[in-house]
């Protein structure tokens, strides 16, 4: 591939961001949209001392979570780097060393091969990291010591009692730091960590760190890209790390107002600020030239950098003039056009004020290069996933980048579901990219990557795609499957042999759900499959993310402790996301079938996407359609809503699927598909009814023909109703019942008739369109609801009466009807359909005839326990909660299109019920990881959390210049001591016999305003 001399050519990479130890797994996360976001742990920053949700609170942060590091620990053996230098370094420099170690080795070289001539380290870091602003506090035991001194003065104690306060305060003080070396000065400073790489390695090219604030790594990059071209460097390792989650930072933008007290939305209306987190990134860079005479393998090749200033103004806020300057300069030098760029990745910070600076700018760059077309370029975030890791966001957005146009995928972002409405105005040449999209192996990809920082300095890089995607990169799931892994709820089940043990299972789901990410609830909900479901008592709980999720689960501790269920009974709450059932045996089950008006864009999209039965499905349906000169109904289902121009655009694509002789395979397909997922999962029904058109599914069902035969017939009703040569007509719904609008009916001249039967509270009535327009004024007058409905004609009367003739001879279905076992329920009476009946016959009949969906669902619910619709909208499953008057036993599979809570619902009432479900099919081709408790994770540790290291026998000897009775000195200290106010006070209490009660109470307030080491997770709960 041909490349312009501007070009930089990636050739290696190294990551460690929240759960994205490698390459793969950052990949992996990214496209499955693996949320990070969790409590903040104990060990890095206990929220009983450090929270408070009011957010004028002094000294208090309100955020509660945070994107951390699980399992990073630096292996100094085998690195032969010594112990006490490791314990005297911020933890930094060690993971900066492995992850550009990974990066190294991902381009071929080890430490004894790679080139040292003019090869040079450049990083991105702020203030080092949380680890030394800690172990400085060490050094001010000083002033913590004349503290102490002067609250014993105020509160009267004598000199000894001080001498005695003070020798203990420092003991347990100093315990949790690590002496001061000759280690302690360069391993505290920021502007060696790139040396210490340098030294590692024994590059010469040189090595220094550049802060630019949350711009820091992609300023990296870019210096990095200049002194390759300008010759300075043959090779650069740029990147960036933060590991900064401290008093400093939370509290810092808590009163800046950066941070979201609720979820992480970037680019969505709703953004209310960000979440932090942490990590580590490199990329190797060549000239392009360089990499390839070499036989390097290249990733991508950076065409062009800019930077750019926001000038005067506020220091921290942003600008949409000077970021555009940092776009145009990148671009310029690449020579893109704004119709070359796909996507950008942007800075996204989630605060209202930022992301709206940032998109306008974004625009202003687009439009100035060359004015494009509407939702011409996608936008993305990393930090959606991982939050804001500050100085490593740069290359974490890059190295996402990278990946996606190698790998000829455009990336989506997470958390937002309500795009920002300056998308829709002054952004219009963007879209959101909510779905993601795997593009063609040989398509090029043009990016663009922003990064922008306090104090307003902005950075922005293009690349795009070189060599073909990298093989063994191998990810656990196709990139498609990946892409629509996550769901908007999880179901979590557990069962057990009485409500007793039910509650004390409650209970220890409770503690594995403590502290997980959101990325993990999928974890958790397939590590409670596998354990034993065979009790009869059991309990189900939908959830979206932690928090609901431990809040459900404390209310189904309420309801197990409060009122049980008894034998047989099924109790549920208002929103139905708690389910517990007591020896219940009620899971026959009724499939409903949509009709016409349940057509829906993207209907099914993720069976669709995850499973490749699916996908032979929709592609045989377009084949059975394209054999009797229909059209193709695939491509006219499934689009990407954020592509739409506008809503006139959308409502064009709404208006082309709503075409009867689109529509009705449209819905049908849709049916197919969930009918043999939930037959994968062990779901088949004991009776089948179907609203009008529905009805031909349901006959499918009972084996009266074959799948391309229902698609067809479907096709070809839908096209005998649309070309009715006779008087069209029109419908409308009223929400009254029969006899009302009976009574309207018989006000009005010219033809009318009652054509559905829905409810109790809604009859459609069908006739010619002069008729329907005198009713609704009539319907009016006498304080009734109505709604004309977009249709072609007025179905099930007499003005389709030509359609139903064509249907009787034409209709592609056998004669006779031979039935199975399963019971079949006619949608004009409700009754169970004979065997004996004349198929075309009856569907001819049925075009004409009126529904009446109300006694359908009377007679079904004689012979099942629930309800199901099947199929796409909800539109059924809320007919028959009216008619049967009960909630909990109608419920559809897909309310709207990629939401999976309706669907949730009803397998928690099936499985509460003792319904079985195959559990594996359930969550195959998602993205599952092994669950691993919080408990058992290992998370970077703040000295300041660490538990106190004074030994027994320090305690003896501090207890041996004690001047006080001899009780005192035979404490002993417990094996561990957590760092809790209280316990502090009631120890040191222990020495202090004789004056108790004051120090008591002096210790526990003074030690409450001192960084003790508090470890204590169940204070919190």
């Amino acid at each position: 591939m041909s490349q312009s001399a501007l070009s930089i050519a990636v050739i290696g990479i190294g990551c460690n961001y929240p759960d994205a130890q490698n390459l793969t797994k950052l990949w992996e996360n990214v496209l499955s949209r693996r949320c990070q976001f969790r409590q903040l742990p104990a060990q890095r920053l206990p929220l009983w001392e450090y929270y408070d949700p009011d957010k004028t609170v002094p000294d208090k942060t309100y955020g509660k979570k945070a994107a951390v590091i699980d399992g990073f620990q630096f292996d100094w053996a085998s690195r032969r780097i010594p112990q006490k230098t490791v314990l005297a370094t911020d933890i930094v420099h060690w993971l900066a060393l492995e992850t550009a170690d990974q990066a190294i080795k991902d381009a071929g070289y080890t430490r004894a091969t790679i080139p040292q001539e003019k090869t040079g380290v450049i990083l991105g870091n702020t203030l080092t990291g949380e680890q030394t602003r800690a172990g400085t506090m060490r050094l001010r035991w000083p002033y913590v010591k004349k503290a102490l001194l002067a609250a014993g003065q105020h509160r009267g104690l004598s000199e000894a009692e001080m001498t005695a306060l003070v020798t203990t305060t420092e003991k347990f003080y100093k315990s949790v730091f690590a002496p001061v070396t000759e280690d302690s000065l360069a391993g505290g400073l920021s502007n060696t960590i790139a040396g210490r790489v340098c030294n590692y390695f024994n590059l010469d090219g040189g090595g220094y760190t550049v802060d630019g604030a949350c711009a820091s790594s992609l300023i990296a990059v870019a210096n990095a890209c200049s002194a390759l071209m300008s010759g300075d460097l043959d090779i650069a390792l740029a990147g960036g790390v933060d590991v900064s989650l401290d008093t400093m930072e939370l509290i810092g933008f808590a009163k800046t107002g950066a941070l979201t007290n609720a979820d992480m939305k970037v680019y969505d209306r709703r953004a209310s600020g960000f979440i932090p987190g942490e990590g580590c990134g490199f990329v190797v860079l060549k000239r392009y030239e360089d990499a390839e005479a070499a036989g390097d393998y290249i990733y991508a090749t950076i065409k062009g950098w800019g930077i750019s200033a926001d000038g005067k103004g506020g220091i921290t806020a942003p600008s949409r003039f000077g970021q555009s300057k940092a776009l145009l300069r990148a671009y310029q030098k690449a020579g893109y056009q704004g119709k070359d760029i796909d996507f950008i990745e942007g800075h996204g910070t989630g605060t209202p004020v930022g992301d709206r600076e940032e998109l306008e700018g974004i625009a202003i760059a687009i439009n100035h290069i060359l004015p494009t077309q509407p939702r011409r370029v996608g936008v993305t975030s990393f930090k959606s996933l991982f939050g804001h890791t500050k100085a490593a966001a740069g290359i974490g957005g890059l190295i996402k980048t990278i990946l996606a146009v190698n790998q000829k995928v455009i990336p989506p972002i997470a958390g937002c579901q309500e795009p920002n409405p300056v998308f829709a105005d002054s952004v219009s040449c963007a879209y959101p990219i909510l779905t993601g999209e795997v593009c063609e192996p040989k398509r090029i990809l043009r990016a663009g990557v922003s990064a922008m920082g306090f104090g307003g300095i902005n950075t922005h890089i293009a690349l795009e795609s070189a060599n073909s995607p990298k093989k063994d990169l191998k990810i656990a799931l196709s990139p498609r499957e990946l892409l629509v892994s996550a769901q908007d709820s999880e179901l979590f089940v557990f069962s057990a042999s009485s409500i007793e043990q039910l509650l004390e299972r409650t209970y220890e789901v409770i503690n594995l759900a403590q502290g997980i990410s959101i990325a993990e609830m999928a974890d958790l909900a397939v590590f409670l499959t596998k354990m034993d479901l065979t009790g009869y008592v059991k309990a189900a709980v939908i959830a979206s993310d932690p928090e609901q999720l431990i809040n459900n689960l404390q209310q189904l501790e309420q309801i197990l402790q409060d009122s049980p269920p008894v034998a047989g009974e099924v109790k549920t709450n208002p929103y139905e996301q708690i389910w517990v059932g007591n020896q219940v045996t009620q899971n026959r089950v009724a499939f409903l079938f949509p009709g016409q008006g349940s057509q829906r864009l993207n209907t099914a999209r993720t069976i669709v996407e995850r499973f490749t039965w699916a996908q032979q499905l929709v592609k045989q349906a377009d084949q059975w359609l394209q054999e009797i000169g229909c059209q193709p109904v695939s491509q006219l289902i499934y689009r990407c809503r954020e592509k739409a121009a506008d809503e006139q655009e959308l409502q064009q694509w709404l208006t082309q699927l709503s075409a009867s002789a689109i529509a009705y395979p449209a819905i049908c397909l849709a049916s197919l598909l969930w009918i043999e997922y939930l037959k994968r999962l062990g779901i088949e029904p004991k009776a089948v009814g179907g609203h009008s058109l529905g009805e031909l599914t349901a006959f499918y069902m009972a084996g009266a023909y074959d799948a391309k035969t229902l698609i067809q017939f479907a096709a070809l009703r839908g096209q005998a109703l649309a070309n009715c040569k006779s008087k069209s007509g029109t419908m409308a719904s009223l929400g009254c019942d029969r006899q009302t609008a009976e009574k309207i009916i018989a006000q009005v001249p010219g033809y009318l008739v009652v054509a559905n039967l829905n409810s109790t509270n809604q009859t459609v009535i069908s006739g010619d369109s002069d008729s329907i327009n005198h009713a609704l004024q009539v319907a009016a007058q006498h304080n009734v609801q109505t709604r004309k409905l977009p249709v072609a004609n007025a179905f099930h009367s007499q003005l389709v009466a030509e359609a139903a003739e064509y249907i009787k001879v034409n209709a592609p279905v056998a004669e006779d009807f031979i039935s199975d076992s399963l019971s079949v329920f006619s949608s004009t009476n409700g009754k169970i359909i004979n065997s004996k009946i004349k198929l075309k016959e009856h569907f001819g009949k049925q075009i004409t005839s009126p529904v009446n969906f109300v006694e359908l669902v009377k007679e079904i619910d004689k012979q099942v326990d629930l309800f199901l619709e099947v199929g796409s909208g909800k539109v059924l499953c809320g007919l028959g909660k009216e008619i049967i008057k009960q909630q909990s036993k109608v419920f559809s599979t897909e309310a709207k299109s990629d939401l999976k809570v309706n669907f949730h619902i009803f397998l928690a009432r099936f499985f509460i019920s003792n319904g079985k479900i195959n559990w594996q099919e359930l969550y195959s081709n998602r993205l599952i990881r092994d669950f691993i408790a919080t408990k058992e994770k290992v998370f970077i540790e703040n000295p300041c959390e660490r538990q106190f290291q004074v030994s027994p026998e320090e305690i003896e000897d501090i207890n041996k210049i004690m001047p006080f009775k001899n009780e005192a000195r035979n404490y002993k200290q417990p094996k561990e001591i957590n760092n809790n106010s209280d316990e502090v006070a009631e120890i040191l209490t222990t020495y202090f016999q004789n004056r108790s009660d004051f120090l008591a109470e002096l210790i526990k307030a003074d030690l409450e305003n001192l960084p003790y080491f508090f470890n204590n997770e169940s204070k919190f709960d």
